[in-house]
Formats: structure tokens, sequence, C-alpha cells
């Protein structure tokens, strides 16, 4: 699968091979449709596409939007499109409710070739923070940066790791937060889903042989707090005669992971998966603004190796101590940087919003990347690799555009 191939596969949820389009009819009665072009579509356009579905736009309900493709063109996104007296049975709610993401199938034409290494190799990402504002014209400005992503999963194409790790914040869950909500986050959650399962279901895609792992950061976190502060009754709520399974509000169900493969480590700050008996993964609580926060985790636990997120900066530290027979016992801590936008789209404390709902230009102190543990029983060698404009540089090959 090209690069190209892998982006429209992460972006246009359910297309059909090939044709730049997908039908999706759901159980609740909603469709929803993804339509490529050259240029992105304004409502008028939405509309006139309703109807030639054989629809009346008058008739109908509809949410809409589009994402731009670093190669060129725009997915136009209809989601919800459902006849306007739907909402009038009762128990019907008139607003799009939270589903689980729309399934994505990506297929390969070549299985990848996994290279000959003496030792393991693990892929780490961070912070990719998806989620949207709807702008005032209704298209969807992104928090993530999708040619970011896109280069993560070019890495993941050619190095073919044993272990792919998302440290955390894979979601920015806007609409769930405890912090002051701007009118541009409604009705957003749903489209997040979808991107974050057709951005896992490329990176499976590509690497179907590794082990894929998800751990829980203070954003995905979000969506069990909202549940708990505003809907109690319906916590850990899970499908019948199932009781082993994800409850149904819950991420790893909601993104569908398990058919993916994709295992979730919730339970954050404690969240955490192991590459050995030294080197740990967590998303990570600390964050200093004005020097290293990986030399923190050094300093407070000096006889382990850490790799977090959460501050969205790129950087490594490593640091020696004196062992019990007077040799140096070396250790670091690496957070990969962030796959999110660095550009002020991303709602932090630095952020500002304008009179028209558009964030403001802000250059933030974040530094998007990825990051490469060689591991085996006892050690493991780190690596971070900035990605700038949309290209990183690996072992002197450029990827990404």
């Amino acid at each position: 699968m090209s690069l190209s191939e892998s982006l429209e596969a992460a972006q246009a949820a359910g297309k059909p091979s090939g044709t730049g389009e997908s039908e999706t009819h759901n159980a609740d009665g909603s469709s929803a449709y993804v339509r490529f072009s050259k240029e992105a579509w304004g409502y008028d356009q939405y509309r006139e596409f309703i109807a030639s579905t054989g629809q009346n736009p008058d008739d109908v309900t509809f949410t809409w939007g589009w994402t731009s493709n670093p190669a060129g063109g725009f997915w136009n996104k209809l989601n919800n499109v459902r006849p306007k007296n739907a909402a009038a049975e009762p128990g019907v709610p008139e607003w799009p409710v939270i589903q689980r993401a729309a399934p994505v199938k990506v297929t390969i034409k070549n299985k990848p070739v996994k290279p000959v290494r003496g030792m393991k190799l693990a892929l780490k990402g961070a912070d990719t923070q998806i989620g949207y504002r709807r702008l005032a014209d209704g298209t969807l400005d992104p928090f993530h940066d999708a040619a970011a992503m896109a280069v993560f999963i070019e890495a993941a194409t050619r190095l073919q790791p044993d272990k792919i790790q998302i440290l955390g914040d894979f979601l920015d869950l806007a609409s769930q937060g405890r912090f002051a909500q701007e009118a541009a986050f409604a009705n957003t959650t749903q489209e997040s889903l979808n991107t974050g399962h057709a951005f896992l279901a490329a990176l499976r895609a590509v690497c179907p042989d590794a082990e894929m792992i998800v751990i829980e950061g203070n954003h995905d976190k979000r969506m069990q707090n909202f549940i708990e502060a505003n809907a109690l009754a319906a916590f850990g709520l899970k499908r019948a005669g199932l009781p082993d399974s994800w409850p149904v509000m819950s991420i790893p169900y909601l993104l569908r992971l398990d058919e993916l493969g994709i295992t979730y480590v919730d339970a954050y700050p404690a969240a955490t998966d192991w590459d050995n008996d030294t080197t740990r993964n967590i998303h990570g609580t600390k964050a200093n603004s004005k020097g290293s926060t990986t030399a923190q985790y050094v300093h407070q636990i000096p006889h382990l190796n850490t790799w977090a997120g959460h501050t969205h900066r790129a950087e490594i530290t490593y640091h020696s101590v004196l062992g019990p027979r007077g040799e140096a016992i070396e250790s670091y801590s690496a957070n990969p940087g962030c796959l999110c936008r660095v550009d002020g789209a991303v709602p932090s404390v630095n952020g500002a919003i304008g009179a028209d709902g558009t964030a403001a230009k802000v250059v933030e102190n974040w530094q998007q990347g990825f990051g490469l543990a060689y591991y085996n029983e006892t050690d493991s060698w780190p690596a971070v690799y900035r990605i700038r404009n949309g290209r990183a540089i690996m072992d002197g090959s450029v990827l990404g555009n």
C-alpha cells in the first residue's frame, strides 16, 4: 500500500477500493456518505448531493464537513442523514447520538516483509489529539495533523516494528472536557471516533503482525469522567450476554479496537505498558513548561527507562547513577513528540479563539515526531525523529511529502 492509499483509507471511512466514495446505512436508520473531490464542498453542494440520492434535502437533517488530503483534494463527509420526522417517535432524540466508529476495512496488495533484526523494535507515537472544531460555515477544522499521522503510517510500513504504542491522548474529546466549552465543539465527537478508527485500521493493515497498544491518557479518560459526572446510571453498561466486554461508552468499544486486534490499557494515570523489565510506557503526568520533563522521570525513578507523552515535546534525557558494586547504571526517559497540530488549533492554555470561532495562530512549544526503541529482555536503545511540515528524515531517507 502506498502512502497516499493509506491516507485515503485512514480518512474515507468504509470507502470501496478505488472509488473515492462510500455509503453507510446505520441500525438507527441514519445514513452517512463520503465523496472525494478536488475542491471542498460548501453547504449547497451537500444539499445537491442529498438530492442526487433521491432524498429531499428539506425533509432530512444532517451534519457535514470535510477533511483535507495532504496529497491534494478533500474528503467531503455527510453524516447522520435522517428524516426530520424520525425524532418524533417517543424517546428518540433530535441530536446525533454517539455511536461506535464507522467500521473500516483496509486492504493492501502485498504483505510487507519484516526486516531481520537482532533486537525487537517498538514504534512510539503520542498525543494525536484527534478532534475537531465545527466552523461557522460547517466545515471541520481538525486538532490532529493528518500529514504527521501519515508520516507515522509510512514509518510503520517501512520498519515493520514488533510493537506499535500510542502513548495516550489519542482522542482530544473537547466536548467531554471540564474546561470552558466552545460552541464549535458541539457534534464533533462522532467524526473524531470515525477518524481515530480509520487511522488505526490503516496502521493495522500495513503492520498486520505487530502488537498494537493504545495507552489511556488524560484526554481519553474524559469519556469515562463525562459519563460518571452526567450519566452515572450508564457507567459500566455492557451489551447483554457479554459480561467480559468493554462498556458501550468506553473508548476501546467506540473505536472498535477489538476488531483491529489492538490492546487498550486503561486507568490513567496508572496505565502502563512494558517493553521489558526496565522500560515502561506511560502517558505521563509531569509537565515542565520551562525545562525538561523527561529529566524529572529519570531523577524520580533512575533505575527504569520511561517513554511518556503528555507534554507534546520531543526529547531524550539520559541519567547515570552509582550501582551497588561501584558500576554506572544508566537509564533514559524519552518523549516521541506529538502527532497533533502545533499552530494553536488544539485547545490549550495558550490558545485563543476569534469572534468568528476560528483558532488564532499560536506558536506552541511543541514538536511533532515519533520514537523508536530497540530492545531485548534487559536493554533498550531509544531514538526520536522529528516531523516538520509533514516530513521526517529517518536513516537518511525522507518520509512524507
